[in-house]
């Protein structure tokens, strides 16, 4: 029998010190749910977009999965999953952005940052997940106060503009994984330096950290790019837009980009998006004929294997 739990909380900083990622009752949004499965079993993980607490709706953040059998999980867009239970314990975890403002020390600019192991299920208290640096960078120039008070109180005040840099590894090794900004508005980055400007304020920032299994990586579209091709919550891989895989023939693969994502690039970056933009509809419509063939040849041989046994 394998033990799981679920919760539902909102990241709003009780307590003091390790970054204030210290959870009780009063962080739950819905009362932890607790029960037992056998393994094979499947599960439902709710990653729903808004919940209300503290009298006002509050966004989704990230929600982590530890425990499955196909391993551990982290979903930085909303959505419902379905995790497959194997032989450990399963934990669900499903964070919010607390209500409110939010902002530096003493009530001045500033960020929230703090630091999830997606490997254990839970933030990690690491003292040394981050460095802020003094811009610009290179020549790296450590604010050494502000740095530690990142790391103890999860704040970094924003009266100058500054650099945040997450360690390469957390709690023994585990490998960085990407930034999420939570709030105002989402954005995920894959690169470990985040670049404040002055007075920059009412963020909050989470670097997360896992330890990926070997194999073929697949590069996400995410965060900005993955809502302007209207997708939130199930096909962030292939490109295709909403409604996702519908067309006469298959598949619909194209990238279209509004010019809110595309404003910053340079020509020479526009013309390369443009290239690439253009090949990637009859690349990716090949791959993905080749794969079903391959994933029929896969169906063949269960079938023959399974006729064989069964005599």
């Amino acid at each position: 029998m394998v033990n799981t739990r679920t919760r539902y909380i909102v990241y709003n900083h009780s307590g003091t010190g390790v970054r204030h990622h210290h959870f009780s009752t009063s962080n739950d949004i819905i009362a932890e749910a607790d029960g037992h499965a056998s393994t094979g079993d499947t599960l439902p993980a709710q990653g729903f977009p808004f919940q209300f607490y503290g009298g006002q709706n509050v966004p989704f953040a990230f929600m982590s999965v530890n425990g499955a059998a196909d391993g551990n999980h982290l979903y930085t867009a909303p959505g419902n999953q379905l995790v497959t239970v194997g032989t450990t314990d399963i934990d669900i975890l499903v964070v919010y952005a607390p209500p409110g403002g939010f902002g530096g020390p003493d009530g001045g600019p500033g960020v929230w940052v703090d630091a999830f192991n997606v490997d254990k299920g839970d933030f990690s208290d690491d003292l040394a997940f981050i460095t802020v640096l003094t811009p610009p960078t290179p020549p790296d120039t450590i604010d050494s106060a502000k740095t530690t008070f990142a790391n103890m109180e999860g704040v970094v005040s924003t009266l100058t503009a500054e650099n945040l840099r997450a360690s390469v590894s957390v709690d023994g090794g585990v490998p960085f994984l990407e930034w999420k900004k939570i709030v105002p508005t989402e954005a995920l980055l894959n690169v470990r330096d985040v670049a404040l400007a002055q007075n920059q304020t009412n963020e909050i920032w989470f670097a997360f950290y896992q330890t990926v299994p070997p194999g073929i990586s697949i590069p996400r579209l995410t965060g900005e790019l993955a809502q302007s091709l209207g997708r939130w919550t199930d096909d962030d891989y292939c490109g295709t837009p909403w409604p996702h895989h519908i067309g006469p023939g298959g598949p619909i693969f194209q990238i279209s980009l509004p010019e809110s994502v595309t404003r910053g690039l340079t020509s020479s970056q526009k013309e390369k998006l443009a290239a690439a933009s253009k090949k990637y509809p009859s690349v990716a419509k090949s791959a993905y004929a080749e794969m079903t063939k391959a994933l029929d040849l896969l169906k063949e041989i269960g079938n023959i294997v399974s006729k064989a046994k069964s005599k």
